[in-house]
């Protein structure tokens, strides 16, 4: 008799306890459901490729492989993997240019990109569409400034960050949140 309510009560706490609910299923579900309606496919981002012109001190980011050639520029790689169209939970990457100070700037705010528009920048439309948190498993992209070099720089690397400011580049915080490469 003990055996039997023994047996009794494990196979009732297995039942309740490990062995997964239709609910639990049905939960799972709704919320992978849920952060797909809130945040972008990750399949659908595009490489950002990072160019540097070395005698002009400019960084400029792409999506764009026809600009991948651009005169002055050498190719760095990847910077990280943006959206070329908007997706559930992304924001407007603004892309501007300084001819007169030779820099590629860009940002997710639209009255940063108005102030800088005011400044002289010209605007070069939206250069992708990024985070603004890391709600979707985006990563930082870091901006940072040289106003020596009159240079913005971005960048998912911890270390490469680090390794700018002591370079004598101004850290400007977190422009948004990209895949990473």
């Amino acid at each position: 008799m003990k055996f039997a309510s023994l047996f009794t009560t494990a196979t009732l706490f297995v039942a309740t306890f490990a062995l997964p609910s239709p609910e639990g299923d049905e939960a799972g579900l709704e919320a992978r459901q849920n952060f797909r309606n809130r945040c972008g496919s990750r399949r659908r981002a595009s490489p950002f490729y990072r160019l540097y012109n070395s005698e002009a001190v400019d960084h400029f980011y792409t999506l764009n492989t026809a600009e991948l050639s651009a005169p002055g520029y050498t190719f760095e790689g990847v910077s990280s993997y943006i959206f070329s169209s908007r997706q559930p939970g992304t924001v407007p990457f603004y892309r501007l240019y300084s001819s007169q100070a030779t820099d590629h700037f860009y940002t997710t705010s639209a009255s940063e990109r108005n102030s800088a528009i005011a400044q002289g920048y010209k605007s070069e439309g939206i250069a992708g569409y990024i985070y603004p948190n890391n709600n979707c498993g985006g990563v930082p992209f870091y901006r940072l400034y040289s106003p020596s070099g009159t240079d913005h720089f971005y960048t998912t690397s911890a270390s490469e960050r680090t390794s700018a400011i002591t370079g004598g580049y101004t850290d400007e915080g977190i422009a948004g949140y990209v895949y990473r490469n």
